[in-house]
């Protein structure tokens, strides 16, 4: 017979042939599949070896594992998926890499399931179909309606009229493209405090210098980037600090 630790070695061995994330925690061996974990006391499955064999007790804790996980694994609904911007540092600390793509500048576009009350973003270890999510999250995006409209009376800021956590996004959508290219023009200024506030404005040094200082006055907790922007014949270029707006 094993003894403890020859047991928790061995099936800690088998267990790695079936499920990506194995390690042994204090009284428990941690089971993963990405986002989704279960513990098993040793202690009990050392007991129940005790009395049966061992590729018994290991084929009954995989069965019971892999049941546990498959009823919390994450299920995608393609019409409840959007892409979110965020800055290239966004999210680099975590111990999951999420799915991302570069947007422009040091921006990237990362994607999300809207579950009501929150967001989940989507990593690189999910079971889905990365472009049906890419072109599915353009296309749920681009369905969105939001009036583009001065910020003050009088000045030439656009806003969105109605706050949303997808104001960002929306610069993603063709039909918001085609609203800025209406009413700003094709030469603007963006810019990107959080996700849930967007700035445009037709470029010039004046409104260059109004963006940088409505960027450094928005106190939203969410930010996404404090720069300003320029989009010139579909090109992205980062405004730096003292640029005159030449060219």
């Amino acid at each position: 017979m094993l003894t403890v630790q020859e047991f928790v070695q061995n099936i800690s061995e088998d267990f790695k042939k079936v499920f990506p994330e194995v390690s042994i925690e204090n009284s428990f061996i941690r089971l993963g599949t990405g986002l989704t974990h279960v513990e098993l006391p040793i202690n009990s499955m050392y007991k129940e070896y005790q009395v049966a064999d061992f590729e018994s007790i290991k084929r009954l804790y995989i069965k019971i594992s892999n049941e546990i996980l498959n009823q919390y694994k994450f299920r995608v609904d393609y019409n409840n998926v959007y892409p979110i911007l965020k800055h290239t540092d966004f999210g680099n600390n975590a111990k999951i890499q999420f799915y991302r793509k570069r947007a422009f500048e040091d921006l990237d576009v990362l994607y999300v399931a809207d579950m009501t009350d929150v967001f989940r973003f989507f990593t690189i270890d999910d079971d889905v179909d990365y472009n049906l999510l890419e072109q599915k999250a353009i296309e749920n995006i681009s369905k969105m309606t939001a009036a583009l409209v001065p910020l003050n009376k009088g000045m030439q800021v656009y806003t969105l009229k109605y706050s949303t956590d997808y104001a960002s996004s929306l610069l993603l959508s063709q039909s918001m493209d085609k609203q800025i290219k209406k009413k700003v023009g094709d030469d603007i200024l963006i810019a990107v405090p959080s996700n849930s506030f967007i700035l445009v404005a037709k470029f010039s040094y004046s409104n260059m210098e109004l963006l940088k200082y409505l960027v450094e006055k928005d106190n939203d907790p969410n930010k996404v980037s404090d720069a300003v922007y320029r989009r010139k014949n579909g090109i992205y270029t980062k405004v730096l600090k003292g640029d005159r707006g030449k060219g």
